[in-house]
């Protein structure tokens, strides 16, 4: 059974997004908040991905009362690391020889058979930016 909490939907769809030739995070972040998701709960989830080693290069505005004082995360530069993909591939059980379409395709189907509708939307626009590009 696929469970699956905050992070791992988060870190998922960069997953997906990490598939295109020119990755960009941000978009993640739009499609997250664009899909009711708290931005306060996006930043939380992104600072333990970041604490956790699953992220490089994260960028954080700190002030104001937001939880752990973070205004906003800035994903410009961010990349998933090495053993992030490779971990990633494995829980996903994704093969090694599927190019990036096929992969992300394979993705989609494992959380549409779940029934995890907010990240089935947002990847499903993800993978259709990738075929585009």
């Amino acid at each position: 059974m696929l469970i699956v909490d905050l992070k791992r939907e988060i870190l998922t769809a960069m997953f997906v997004e990490y598939q295109k030739d020119i990755p960009n995070f941000n978009n993640v972040k739009r499609k997250f908040i664009s899909a009711g998701l708290d931005k306060n709960e996006f930043n939380v989830a992104i600072l333990k991905l970041d604490n956790e080693g699953y992220l490089n290069n994260v960028s954080y505005t700190k002030g104001g009362r937001n939880p752990f004082g973070i205004h906003s995360v800035d994903l410009d530069h961010t990349l998933l690391t090495g053993d992030t993909v490779k971990y990633l591939e494995g829980k996903l059980e994704l093969e090694l020889t599927d190019d990036n379409v096929q992969k992300s395709k394979n993705i989609l189907y494992r959380f549409t058979e779940a029934g995890y509708e907010r990240i089935e939307s947002i990847l499903t626009k993800t993978i259709a930016e990738l075929i585009k590009s």
